[in-house]
């Protein structure tokens, strides 16, 4: 005879129905635990897409900012890379001179290349070398994840891509880029140089730098300070000096320099007999026919700008004009014609004119055709 009790024998109703309420807590947990992920995946893609925007821009401009004097940052949409290479719309371009040796020019130029009509990326265009360029040894990064369009309206300092440069005391304190995603968010990277114009002078700028770069050191007298003699047992010690010297104070002035290489127009002209009759004969020798303008502009730093024209070969002829006219930091060099030219007289061919700056430095060179 079995003497199992008849509990033993199967599950009662109670015991089933708090199995299955226990059952369905956990169901219920587990499903709002796996809705909580299922609804943070797709904001963890987004950010991480947003971290991508810009992770070129990110990696690079700091260190071209950094390179960078206050003179050399260019948002002119229309402005040429200043490279071999030379796609898309200008966002930022950047320009400094190393001199170790021979002085070299850097680029770093920032552009909106379309994709598509309806998509861009922005692409880092790096070269160097020297003379006017554009310059060699270029090359191209992609920098930002595919972006929306600019619009026909867009001018720099608005989005989809907006860059600008906080400036205070004639330095460089912020450069920022914000860009428009695809999925409209608004992603933003800033770079701070390390280096402000105040501890490390510009360099760039178009030619030589002019010498009229002063700089004035002033040295504080030695601070000398005499103890008292000391006794010990009666018997005076020997007086000691201390001198003190406080070190030298630099004061640097920013050199003048061109920020773009000089235009001139036109770039061909005629000469002419200086008693108006016509061409000289005289192996094609005589004042020019019409006027011809010479545009200079500087980066604030000009006391004053000259022309200095070798209208013969060999320099033995010079026309110079002095100052020419100023408006901001733009000069204007006008080499008068006929009747109004001066007394030198230009030969045929190609005739230099050089760009003078303070101290009689050559700046840059322009050529005029004479025929």
């Amino acid at each position: 005879m079995s003497t199992r009790s008849s509990r033993d024998e199967g599950v009662s109703l109670v015991e089933l129905v708090m199995s299955i309420t226990i059952i369905a807590l956990l169901s219920g947990v587990l499903v709002g635990v796996f809705s909580v992920v299922l609804r943070a995946v797709p904001d963890v893609d987004a950010r991480t897409d947003e971290a991508r925007t810009l992770q070129g821009v990110v990696t690079w401009l700091p260190q071209d900012v950094d390179s960078t004097p206050p003179t050399g940052f260019d948002r002119t949409p229309a402005t040429a890379s200043g490279c071999t290479l030379n796609q898309g719309t200008n966002l930022l371009r950047m320009e400094w001179t190393e001199n170790v040796g021979t002085p070299i020019r850097y680029v770093a130029n920032y552009r909106a290349v379309p994709v598509t009509a309806t998509v861009l990326r922005i692409e880092r265009i790096t070269c160097f070398g020297s003379g006017a360029g554009p310059l060699g040894n270029a090359r191209t990064q992609v920098v930002s994840a595919e972006l929306p369009a600019l619009p026909s309206t867009w001018v720099p300092g608005e989005l989809p891509i907006k860059v600008d440069i906080t400036m205070a005391g004639g330095d460089v304190e912020l450069v920022t880029f914000q860009v428009r995603t695809q999925s409209g968010k608004i992603v933003r990277t800033d770079s701070a140089p390390k280096n402000p114009a105040n501890t490390l002078p510009p360099t760039s700028g178009l030619g030589t730098p002019s010498t009229d770069s002063t700089t004035t050191t002033t040295t504080e007298p030695p601070t000398t300070t005499t103890s008292p003699p000391t006794t010990l047992f009666g018997d005076p010690t020997t007086t000691t000096t201390t001198t003190t010297t406080l070190p030298a104070t630099t004061t640097t002035v920013v050199p003048c320099a061109l920020l773009f290489p000089p235009s001139i127009a036109p770039t061909q002209m005629t000469n002419t007999d200086p008693n108006g009759n016509g061409k000289s004969n005289i192996k094609g020798v005589g004042v020019l026919q019409n006027p011809v303008t010479i545009t200079v502009i500087t980066n604030g730093f000009c006391a004053g700008i000259d022309g200095q024209a070798l209208a013969n070969p060999g320099g033995v002829s010079q026309e110079l004009i002095r100052g020419g006219t100023r408006v901001g930091d733009t000069f204007t060099i006008v080499y008068p014609g006929y009747p109004s030219g001066t007394s030198e007289l230009w030969q045929d061919g190609t005739r230099p004119i050089r760009i003078v700056g303070p101290m009689s430095v050559v700046l840059a060179t322009v050529n005029l055709e004479v025929k």
